[in-house]
């Protein structure tokens, strides 16, 4: 049986408990740097408006139930140089202005934007502490990965080039921006 504080079984758990948090950071990451839409996977609906309605947007909401859309609870807010209402999480509409002309996109988000939205860091106290728990648990695993490494006379050259290597290349990446 493993010694419950040992490096081996530290490093065990937490690498298989983080597991799934760590892949859903992984895969929102590459599509992200990938190019991906913010709405990939949502369902979005358009709807022009009359450019003469102001915010709260009153008469965009009724314009918009008289259209048979069923509008989330809650007050139209500001929202990144917009308007939003619903939260991010669930269906929701953003009203957005673009020159003289006004439009609302009523989104029912789909796996991708939501896993996003936890990606970063904005879906609530659970997701946030899970965050947190996956970030501070790879510092963990790499250290105690090195301990466990470390005893073997014959990688530690290895792992050192691998860490100098790894290093210089972000001081490159960095002096390049």
């Amino acid at each position: 049986m493993m010694k419950a504080l040992s490096s081996h079984s530290l490093h065990l758990v937490l690498s298989l408990f983080f597991l799934p948090m760590i892949v859903v950071y992984a895969v929102t990451g590459l599509l992200y740097m990938g190019g991906v839409d913010q709405h990939f996977t949502s369902h979005v609906a358009v709807h022009e408006l009359n450019a003469a309605d102001q915010p709260p947007y009153e008469d965009s909401c009724r314009e918009l139930e008289r259209r048979g859309v069923a509008l989330p609870e809650g007050k139209v807010r500001p929202f990144k140089g917009n308007y939003l209402l619903g939260p991010m999480t669930d269906t929701h509409v953003l009203f957005l202005r673009k020159g003289q002309a006004l439009r609302a996109e009523v989104v029912e988000p789909g796996i991708y934007p939501n896993l996003m939205l936890a990606h970063k860091g904005k879906t609530g106290w659970w997701f946030t502490a899970l965050g947190y728990g996956a970030a501070l648990s790879l510092i963990i695993l790499y250290v105690t990965g090195i301990l466990l490494m470390w005893k073997n006379r014959g990688k530690r050259k290895l792992m050192l080039v691998s860490a100098f290597l790894g290093t210089a290349a972000v001081v490159v990446g960095y002096l390049m921006l």
